[in-house]
């Protein structure tokens, strides 16, 4: 089962220090382009998945809190089968974040969390 939140940088920083399973996505207006990242953390790795799928079924899903999580773990599962990911440190993410979190008023951050529960 997943459930979904939306969440500041500052929220998200905290919430998955603590997590085993999680996917967030992050979008904001900037001045010279759109930024959009989703990243699935598992364990203690965290993936930068450059799969437009991704998107494309998160939008599908923006309007309901909870769901199944082989919604979700189907589509991640197919971007890193397809190696259409980087993996990546903690550390980069926390970075990211931390920018996102001063740019957040003026550039219309939005930043949605799925957490995956096994009941």
């Amino acid at each position: 089962m997943f459930f979904q939140h939306t969440l500041k940088s500052k929220e998200l920083r905290k919430v998955i220090a603590n997590v085993r399973e999680c996917l967030f996505t992050a979008s904001a207006k900037l001045a010279d382009r759109d930024y959009k990242v989703a990243v699935y953390k598992y364990n203690d790795e965290y993936f930068i998945l450059n799969d437009s799928r991704i998107f494309e079924k998160l939008e599908g899903l923006s309007e309901y809190f909870q769901g199944d999580e082989s919604q979700l773990l189907s589509y991640i599962e197919g971007a890193l089968e397809e190696n259409l990911y980087h993996l990546v440190k903690e550390n980069y993410i926390c970075l990211d974040l931390s920018i996102l979190a001063h740019m957040e008023e003026a550039n219309n951050v939005k930043i949605r969390y799925y957490e995956f529960i096994d009941i």
